[in-house]
């Protein structure tokens, strides 16, 4: 497992540095293929900013939780931070640095969703890596990685990712146009749906406002899926997600503190929900990439589930 989570963790890092040397060199490829008028900000080998931020999203906690899970194995206590930061190996360090460059990555796509969902997946890895038996609030190893990459941030230079903020109004009115035409076809469709993978078929039928081009996905994976399965096929995916979830919340709850799977576990689920929080608003789990890797977390989190339930009996 630990073999795994290192190729992913090096797929995320070389995706990183290759999306920022195109980006901040003004070489504007993805690949052999030329895209000054599409590359305006930072998307690895990804055709879309939001994809990438999206794949980003699931490697960054899952990440956290193997960095975490190298340091669990190690059982000195320390004094204060500066006798923790003397102590870190060269393994950790590494690791440690590769989460940094591709939160700077992420922050770099200017997608406002990712960097909202990067936020709140922070803020709940924070919590979750807290040393109960010092009373802390908060995880400081957490808030330290976070707080490094958005001071070199800044250094480098937000201006572009902050200018994208002002224009989020703008979006979102452009999303609401597509989403009340999709919940339409929901509304003529509302057992079966209109078909899986029919959306880009039947949507010019219900769209309401001119555009040029097509549309081929609703920006909102669970509304399009919604349209496309009806209520009864979103009532049984819901389910068994809410299934898996609550078996995955068990696990966490039952395994030691000390126990190095314990803290993959916790990533692993974190980037589940940035992923998906992070669709609400975007097309994530339609892009092969970012739907590969999302099995593969839930996977992970199923066999850490399935380990952990047999070690009770």
């Amino acid at each position: 497992m630990g073999q795994l989570i290192v190729v992913i963790m090096l797929v995320g890092i070389f995706e990183s540095l290759y999306g920022m040397f195109e980006f901040f060199s003004g070489h504007r490829h993805i690949l052999h293929l030329d895209m000054e008028n599409r590359v305006s900000s930072v998307t690895g080998t990804f055709i879309n900013r939001n994809y990438f931020a999206g794949y980003l999203l699931m490697v960054i906690p899952l990440c956290m939780g193997f960095l975490f899970s190298q340091e669990s194995f190690r059982r000195i206590r320390f004094v204060n931070w500066r006798h923790w930061l003397t102590s870190l190996e060269g393994k950790t360090l590494l690791i440690a640095f590769g989460i940094v460059l591709m939160i700077l990555a992420l922050i770099f796509t200017a997608s406002r969703m990712g960097i909202l969902s990067l936020l709140l997946s922070f803020s709940l890895i924070s919590l979750l890596f807290r040393e109960q038996r010092k009373e802390r609030r908060f995880s400081k190893p957490t808030v330290l990685i976070l707080g490094l990459a958005l001071l070199w941030a800044i250094w480098i230079g937000l201006d572009a990712v902050i200018s994208r903020f002002f224009s989020i109004s703008e979006s979102l009115e452009d999303r609401w146009k597509i989403w009340v035409n999709t919940f339409q076809i929901l509304k003529d469709f509302p057992l079966f749906g209109s078909g899986l993978g029919t959306f880009a078929q039947v949507f010019p039928m219900y769209r309401s406002f001119h555009i040029r081009g097509f549309f081929s996905h609703a920006e909102n994976d669970l509304l399009q899926l919604a349209s496309e399965v009806g209520l009864i096929g979103i009532v049984l995916l819901l389910i068994l997600f809410f299934l898996i979830f609550f078996r995955a919340l068990f696990t966490i709850h039952s395994i030691s503190r000390r126990d190095p799977e314990r803290y993959i576990a916790i990533g692993s689920l974190v980037g589940v929900l940035a992923l998906i929080f992070h669709s609400l608003v975007e097309r994530n789990i339609q892009v092969p990439a970012n739907a590969f890797l999302f099995t593969f977390i839930w996977a992970l989190i199923l066999r850490i589930s399935t380990k952990e339930i047999r070690k009770t009996r």
